[in-house]
């Protein structure tokens, strides 16, 4: 079974987040877009109230275990926007299924800078008890400004600017996640490359200027591979500038949406 959360009505929308989190990382992006189009924000497969697919995690078992959902769920091609972890998945989604998907849009994807086999297995066998501990160990101290920076360093670019309500949200997103590390383990294995030149759809980039986890560097690799993308940054944000960001996001999203 995948959860998923589907607000508004109109043309279709589908947003997938990355590792540590679950769909309600889109909980300030989707009431600013759902006054115009379907807005569908699934858990994926692993994470939060989803059900893996089968043993460890695969990016084309998610990818088509998503699919599957989706075209049952919607009966129009849909835009197609993945951040991290989502982004690869997204990507994978639509080369396996491109009849399903209209745009494609990228925000700070994972699976550009593959790592050896043996840093990617110790990766994800050290992210989860650390994401588990943080959520646990963390909430409590997320009223502390020196604790949101030293928790949320990377994820966001000013944690001491969320409010303590916030943070601890970013921390609970990994409740309920049995994919984690297996995840980080196959994100960082992964070289999409290859596979991005095949891709035939229309591809948008969106990334947070001062993202240390997916550092904006890895922007010029995905141009080298296709210079044709339409790309927008978002100053002063990082990894999840739909969370940190979420009006600067959803103003970056449209413009991508209207060049593409």
């Amino acid at each position: 079974m995948i959860a998923f959360d589907a607000v508004g009505r109109g043309e279709p929308l589908v947003l997938l987040h990355g590792v540590g989190a679950n769909r309600g990382i889109w909980r300030y992006v989707t009431p600013r877009i759902a006054a115009e189009r379907l807005v569908l924000a699934p858990d994926l497969p692993g994470f939060g109230d989803s059900a893996p697919v089968g043993a460890g995690f695969r990016l084309d078992k998610t990818a088509g275990a998503l699919a599957d959902v989706l075209a049952g769920r919607v009966t129009a091609p849909f835009d197609l926007v993945g951040n991290s972890l989502g982004g690869a998945v997204a990507l994978i989604l639509a080369l396996q299924r491109p009849e399903l998907v209209h745009r494609l849009v990228l925000v700070a994807p994972a699976g550009f800078s593959p790592s050896p086999k043996l840093v990617s297995a110790a990766a994800g066998w050290l992210s989860e008890p650390v994401i588990v501990s943080r959520r646990l160990l963390g909430s409590p101290l997320m009223g502390s400004e020196i604790a949101r920076r030293v928790l949320l360093w990377g994820a966001v670019a000013a944690p001491q600017r969320l409010s303590a309500q916030d943070a601890r949200a970013m921390l609970q997103a990994s409740r309920g996640s049995t994919r984690i590390g297996a995840a980080v383990a196959a994100v960082l294995r992964a070289d999409l490359s290859g596979k991005l030149a095949r891709l035939e759809l229309p591809l948008g980039l969106i990334w947070g200027a001062r993202d240390r986890i997916v550092p904006i560097a890895t922007l010029q690799s995905i141009l080298a591979v296709r210079p044709g993308a339409v790309v927008e940054t978002i100053p002063g944000a990082a990894h999840v500038p739909q969370f940190e960001r979420p009006a600067e996001f959803v103003a970056a999203l449209r413009r991508v949406l209207d060049r593409l």
